[in-house]
């Protein structure tokens, strides 16, 4: 009888073994770096966010390539280099220059021709010919930069949609990732409010932002060669309020999601707390090390989710670059060319080039909103959202 419970004893004790050696091994043995990366591009995959470089426009693509970055892995981002970023913008900077150094140019050379005359006083009749050249020259003026304002104002509509139709397909990507990550309700807030701020810039674009700023052009130019009408203060009136509206809007959307952001991460974290508690405390001998596993996990989907995101951040930035150098060029040279008219007391071409030039400042500001809703709403997911996924 007291051999028979030796023997039950050293069953046990073997069995006790045989299930607790593997547990304790895999707890306390840290995956290696191969099987890091592989999992990180398995959940790539998985998560859609290897297919995100896919959505990108072209121009945007190309850049993000040139700085060594193809998709949404963390060690190319990790790689990145500010003399990389330094080298494609200069590049945007000289292909985006091309244009307005042309116009300037024809600008110059125009406004000299006509301080020439001013300076002559020729004169036909009783009627000075400085009068006349100064209409002339004011509607040459107007050839040479009206065109190119309209088409960049077409080039940011178009530069606009592609951001929004990029913002629709990552918004998805990452809100899954969160899900994943246990930040079920700030992901739920976080999707709705991208994806509806989506479709109104989407919108905007499309059907409101061409039309508005063309008109506003051509009020602009008609107020400066015919004073007698008296429209500057209406256009004075229409630049402000447009800067007032954007103003308001970012600030209520900014705060709004700050505020869901907050919620959201409280009550994420604490039920990413419970589940781990349940999990450590309510499963019998493998708890704790399936508890050390679901943080493990949440490492993990937290690498991926800074990954996702600086990947959409850099992306947004890309994507806006060459029509934000592109205006700052145009900006530059319609100030300029207007300070060299100033000089030469040139009224009507000076006030032509900074009608154009507040054009160009309202577009700016429009590009300026609908960059800074998908980079400052990610660095908020990113920042405040962190702790939700850290358990």
């Amino acid at each position: 009888m007291k051999s028979k419970g030796i023997a039950l004893s050293l069953l046990l004790v073997c069995l006790f073994s045989l299930f607790a050696l593997p547990v304790h091994a895999q707890a306390d043995t840290p995956p290696s770096s191969m099987e890091s990366q592989d999992y990180y591009q398995e959940q790539m995959e998985i998560s859609g966010a290897d297919e995100l470089s896919g959505e990108l426009p072209n121009e945007a693509r190309v850049i993000m390539e040139n700085m060594g970055v193809a998709d949404a892995d963390w060690e190319s981002l990790k790689n990145l280099t500010p003399s990389a970023v330094f080298q494609q913008v200069v590049s945007a900077a000289q292909t985006q220059s091309s244009g307005p150094l042309k116009a300037a140019v024809g600008v110059l050379a125009v406004m000299l021709l006509c301080a020439l005359m001013e300076g002559m006083k020729l004169s036909l009749g009783d009627r000075p010919l400085s009068g006349v050249a100064g209409v002339v020259s004011t509607l040459c003026v107007c050839t040479v930069i009206v065109v190119p304002i309209v088409s960049c104002v077409q080039s940011a509509a178009q530069v606009i949609q592609g951001a929004a139709g990029f913002m629709l397909c990552y918004v998805p990507v990452i809100a899954g990732i969160m899900i994943a990550g246990g930040q079920t309700v700030s992901a739920a807030s976080y999707h709705l409010m991208m994806v509806g701020a989506g479709e109104v810039i989407s919108q905007i674009a499309t059907g409101f932002l061409v039309p508005m700023l063309n008109v506003f052009l051509a009020l602009s130019i008609t107020a400066s060669v015919s004073p007698r009408l008296n429209l500057n203060s209406i256009c004075d009136a229409f630049h402000k309020v447009v800067k007032w509206v954007l103003g308001i809007v970012m600030t209520i959307f900014v705060s709004l999601l700050t505020l869901q952001t907050i919620v959201g991460t409280a009550a994420d974290t604490t039920g990413t707390k419970v589940a781990k508690f349940a999990i450590g405390n309510f499963i019998p001998v493998v708890g704790g090390a399936l508890s050390d596993a679901f943080t493990t996990v949440q490492g993990y989907v937290k690498l991926l989710k800074s990954g996702v995101g600086a990947f959409g951040i850099l992306a947004a930035g890309c994507i806006f670059l060459p029509i934000l150098l592109q205006c700052l060029l145009w900006m530059a040279t319609v100030h300029i060319c207007a300070c060299v008219g100033d000089i030469f007391d040139l009224k009507q071409i000076s006030s032509l080039l900074r009608a154009g030039g507040k054009v160009i400042s309202i577009l700016l500001s429009i590009i300026l909103c609908c960059m800074m809703i998908l980079t400052v709403s990610t660095v908020l997911v990113l920042v405040i959202g962190g702790g939700g996924s850290a358990g």
